[in-house]
């Protein structure tokens, strides 16, 4: 008899065996997805920054969708511990390293997992830019926000736009007041501004002008009035919200414009002109309605998102260097109202879908279109997936920084890393 169930006993566990191993089998058929368990920091930290919180971790399914056995990748953080306040975004700082918002701004190394220098700079809507000799910051001044020692400090006002000249090792070499420039204009958006690649000059667009700034000499000179210079083809521009040389001596900008032929409403454009006044070109995109304040720039490539009401799944680019445009399409037609990342260098770009409690990554090779990575991030509380995230993508190290809950003053904010391979 204890022989006869011995025998069921070992039946029964094997049936239960062959039905997990079935499911488990199942699952990786439909998502060939592997979860690890992510510890945005130290557990002590954690607790403490998050007490009242429903969530204590948050976990990273791969999912790989092109149906080959790929091994799990090492999966790491960047160490919330190193940064003081809630963390507000990161950017990219050229290499592995970004830069981190949070009661200052940070320069960290992801390889070497630490802070490498900071700077006494608080902005709200931050934009960060890299030149030939550091960097260029600009951001809506908080208050007393800033530093009092810059060189360059032209508005009495504790509020308006301001840019931080850094250099490579991240000390404040310039403060330029954007607001104290003009007397009978203003400045609509911090994107609408840029730096040259020689870090001489800066470009920014106002409600009714183009403006080119000499840091040497700190003086203004207005390169298009839209009013007077800011028609061709006949449109006419009515604001130039995003901006970024090519070369020293010309623009590319993405903002509006209307057709003086018809009057009619404004539309989506893009084009050039020189910081001389020169050449500007107006291209019509009646047919695709551009997010400008989510034009992002990655190496030669500017793309351009459609705005989340019009999308259909595709994105727009332009090749700044030969000036000519591009197309790609996602997945599905739904990808892109949820957001649009491109890698620092443009050979990546990735969407974000989100759901109730998770986000899922697409990351796509630009020169091909495919896709080649998926990731979906995952956690118990739910407040961290009602707004849209931020995510960094370093062409150098195939990596991908995701940071949720920055904007959301409800939370902490939970920053999460994956490698993938390009």
């Amino acid at each position: 008899m204890k022989t006869k169930w011995m025998c069921m006993i070992f039946m029964l566990a094997l049936a239960l065996n062959l039905s997990a191993c079935g499911n488990r089998q199942e699952n990786r058929n439909s998502f060939e997805n592997e979860t690890i368990k992510m510890e945005p920091q130290s557990e002590e930290d954690y607790l403490s920054e998050n007490t009242g919180n429903e969530s204590s971790d948050i976990n990273v399914i791969n999912l790989q969708d092109n149906g080959t056995d790929k091994k799990i990748m090492e999966v790491g953080t960047v160490k919330d511990a190193a940064f003081s306040g809630k963390v507000g975004g990161c950017y990219y700082a050229g290499g592995n390293r970004i830069i981190v918002e949070a009661d200052k701004l940070y320069l960290y190394d992801t390889g070497k997992g630490e802070t490498i220098a900071s700077a006494d700079i608080s902005m709200g809507d931050l934009c960060v830019q890299t030149y030939a000799d550091g960097y260029f910051v600009v951001g809506q001044r908080n208050g007393s926000g800033g530093n009092s020692n810059s060189s360059f400090a032209t508005s009495e006002s504790s509020s308006g736009i301001n840019g931080y000249i850094l250099n490579k090792d991240f000390a404040i070499q310039d403060t330029i007041s954007f607001s104290g420039l003009l007397s009978d204009d203003f400045i609509l958006q911090t994107t609408g501004i840029a730096i040259s690649q020689d870090g001489k000059q800066i470009a920014f667009g106002g409600f009714q002008g183009l403006y080119l700034y000499d840091i040497s000499s700190r003086k203004v000179h207005t390169i298009l009035n839209y009013s007077k210079e800011g028609t061709a083809d006949n449109m006419q521009i009515v604001t130039m919200d995003r901006l970024t040389f090519t070369g020293n001596n010309t623009l590319v900008y993405v903002g509006m414009a209307t057709d003086t032929s018809n009057s009619g409403d404004g539309v989506s454009v893009y084009g050039t002109v020189s910081t001389d006044g020169a050449n500007l070109t107006i291209t019509k995109k009646a047919d695709y309605k551009v997010d400008t304040e989510e034009v992002q720039k990655g190496g030669n490539l500017l793309i351009m998102p459609q705005s989340f009401d019009k999308n259909n799944g595709t994105l727009l680019m332009l090749d700044i260097a030969s000036n000519t445009e591009k197309t790609m399409s996602f997945s599905s037609r739904s990808e892109g109202k949820d957001g649009i990342y491109c890698s620092g260098q443009g050979k990546y770009v990735a969407t974000s879908i989100l759901e109730e409690n998770s986000v899922t990554i697409k990351i796509y090779d630009m020169a091909s279109g495919k896709s080649i990575h998926t990731e979906t991030v995952q956690d118990n509380n739910s407040t961290y997936f009602l707004r849209v995230p931020q995510i960094l993508i370093l062409d150098e190290t195939d990596t991908c920084i995701v940071v949720l809950g920055r904007g959301i003053d409800e939370v902490s904010t939970l920053i999460t890393t994956f490698d993938f391979e390009g």
